[in-house]
């Protein structure tokens, strides 16, 4: 029996890697809702965004949806050294943004990354669950969309929606 033998360079890799990039940076498209949200948070709120995502990827992605403006800090995975849900990523985006926990919320659609990284630190979480998974864990607030606006907004603000 002949073994495999892969025939393609590490060129050849770097060069699909590039269309399969270039293909995914067209097709990119912000959560529904999230664009009118930042626009609405900006006025009042020092905005950070925290991500596993390499630096560039998502500065880029925020580029091209017209959001790198309303963002005042991009804590990534990649810069700060750890990725979510580990607590030191979460405190250096607090160190960033100049905010106490107590008076910060964390919207995140992963219930490990984001919801119980954010809780680990003392930031409250509103988490996007747009899938409409079980609640493993009560008192932690939860939106299935990020519209309609007025609702999210109300979440954040801790008003009952």
């Amino acid at each position: 029996m002949a073994q495999y033998q892969p025939h393609a360079s590490p060129a050849d890799a770097d060069r699909l890697a590039d269309a399969y990039y270039a293909h995914y940076a067209r097709l990119r498209q912000p959560v529904p809702g999230a664009l009118a949200l930042l626009q609405a948070l900006r006025p009042h709120y020092r905005v950070g965004i925290i991500t596993n995502n390499r630096t560039a990827e998502q500065a880029d992605k925020l580029r091209f949806m017209g959001m790198s403006d309303l963002v005042d800090a991009l804590i990534t995975s990649e810069d700060v050294g750890v990725p979510k849900p580990d607590p030191r990523i979460f405190e250096a985006a607090l160190h960033q943004l100049q905010a106490r926990p107590a008076d910060t919320v964390l919207v995140g659609d992963n219930w490990t990354a984001d919801v119980l990284g954010a809780l680990a630190v003392g930031i409250r979480p509103l988490w996007l669950n747009r899938t409409g998974a079980a609640l493993p864990l009560s008192g932690v607030a939860t939106i299935t969309s990020l519209e309609p606006l007025a609702t999210v907004l109300a979440h954040i603000a801790g008003e009952p929606a």
